[in-house]
């Protein structure tokens, strides 16, 4: 199950690397197959702590009540008062929240009709407010609710939201996945049984049929091979995913480095032209305008080529750790414009052969103090997925390039007028591994490793809107100055 939480839409960025962080431990334990409860109290306790004035409670849906999940720091009196309540459309906050099927906020426990029934378990243990949010599966089916409860009458800020938007999906993450396994766990134990039986009856049939006919051996015999053919086949079948898995990766490198060592073929073909038509005309008589000419078009090249086989050494680095780890970058003051234009150079060839149109917009003076080998890869992964999974066979391909100073630093957009994205798959564009072109070479770590990098070493946000057949607008916000990397 690939998982990644949308912070884009935080309202403290400034704070998403540690929700960031809180993410990754929940996920590592999810991964580990830590028990639910663990991981549930985990979540909580990393909420608390970030949060600093909450406690926090998980509740499951069973049917149509409520069971404890994790309440690390809640007395035990109330999580014992509460466990098994039915939900309904005035049962405090959670039970309303599971019930509506929307969050719940309470402000004054004391005086809201939602409470009424139960604010006498709530309010000796000093909760005073309380915001229960649903927490809903990947199909929209509702498993339980997480809350954060107050000392104070009081409404939840904007870290607060974004912890439980943050916290919400970890949750849902990590009680679907406690689900997987234990069906996976019945499955196992109903075929342990199963085999138990079938040994039983085997032996009790032994006794019986010990002086029965050699058609019967036969019979034996060949049910055993025919489960050692079953055994076979389910080696076959594990070993024929490792190499699809495998596959998919090789596939993955082979498409993040396809596009800048082409881009260098093509610059050294180009190069390589360039000197045989100099060489004719070195035949003759040589204006210095000629030789001028050459050695700027010699020059472009070899930097364009340079760059090019940077970007391809860069894909290879961010291939070391895609989940969390970022390539080395030097950091340098550096022209917006500059790294767009290289940009635009580096895809033009890809474009022409679309027959498409490039627009480039950005001011020359537009400057960061930040990574540019990373801001580089960034946009490669972004126009790279324009061209190949949106203007790929349209007629009037459009790319749109721009840049301009924001309140928050600079903003820059990449837009195109493609085939667009559906509107179920707009939340796991991010994600790993995802990507509606696995079988054609393409690995689904490009924007997911945009993002990484968007987050992390640049110190920003990346969002993405898209409509179908209308287009898509890729926005990345970026401070002038990125933070230090220690």
């Amino acid at each position: 199950m690939s998982a990644s939480v949308e912070l884009g839409r935080l309202e403290c960025p400034e704070r998403g690397s540690e929700l960031l962080a809180l993410q990754n431990d929940i996920l590592e334990a999810v991964a580990r197959g830590k028990p639910l409860h663990d991981t549930l109290d985990l979540l909580c306790r990393g909420v608390e702590l970030l949060a600093g004035d909450v406690r926090c409670t998980v509740l499951l849906l069973e049917g149509t009540h409520l069971r404890h999940g994790a309440a690390p720091s809640v007395p035990d009196e109330y999580v014992r008062a509460i466990d098994g309540v039915e939900i309904g459309p005035a049962v405090g906050s959670c039970g309303t929240a599971a019930y509506r099927g929307e969050a719940v906020e309470v402000t004054d426990i004391a005086n809201d009709p939602l409470w009424t029934p139960y604010k006498h378990l709530a309010l000796p243990h000093g909760l005073r407010a309380c915001w229960s949010t649903p927490i809903r599966a990947r199909a929209g089916a509702i498993l339980g609710t997480f809350a954060l409860y107050f000392a104070e009458c009081r409404g939840a800020g904007a870290f607060h939201r974004d912890a439980v938007r943050a916290s919400t999906h970890l949750a849902a993450i990590a009680i679907e996945r406690a689900a997987m396994d234990e069906a996976e766990r019945r499955r196992g134990a109903e075929l342990a049984e199963s085999n138990a039986r079938y040994e039983q009856l085997n032996y009790t049939l032994e006794q019986r049929v010990a002086e029965r006919t050699r058609d019967l051996d036969q019979r034996n015999v060949e049910l055993a091979q025919a489960f050692e053919d079953l055994q076979r086949a389910q080696s076959a079948l594990l070993e024929a995913r490792r190499l699809a898995s495998l596959a998919r990766m090789v596939a993955g490198i082979a498409h993040e480095l396809n596009t800048p060592l082409g881009n260098a073929r093509v610059l050294a073909t180009t190069l390589l032209s360039r000197c045989e038509e100099f060489g004719e005309l070195a035949q003759g008589s040589l204006r210095r305008s000629d030789i001028r000419a050459f050695i700027s078009d010699v020059s472009e090249a070899a930097v364009l080529m340079e760059q090019a086989i940077a970007s391809a050494v860069a894909s290879v680095g961010s291939f070391k750790a895609v989940a969390v780890e970022q390539p080395a970058s030097v950091r340098s003051a550096f022209s917006v414009s500059d790294t767009l234009q290289y940009i635009a150079h580096l895809f033009a060839p890809a474009l022409r052969a679309l027959r498409g149109t490039l627009v480039l917009d950005a001011p020359s003076g537009l400057m960061l103090d930040s990574y540019p080998a990373a801001l580089q890869q960034v946009l490669s992964s972004v126009v790279d997925n324009a061209l190949v999974h949106g203007l790929a066979g349209r007629g009037d391909a459009r790319l749109e390039l721009g840049a301009n100073l924001v309140a928050e630093g600079v903003e820059i957009v990449v837009r195109d007028n493609g085939a667009g994205i559906a509107a179920d798959q707009i939340d796991k564009v991010f994600d790993p591994f995802f990507t509606t072109r696995l079988a054609q070479g393409s690995s689904g770590l490009g924007l997911h490793v945009a993002y990484n990098l968007v987050h992390g070493v640049l110190g920003g946000d990346i969002r993405l809107e898209s409509q179908p057949d209308v287009g898509t607008t890729v926005t990345i916000r970026l401070p002038l100055s990125a933070p230090l990397r220690t």
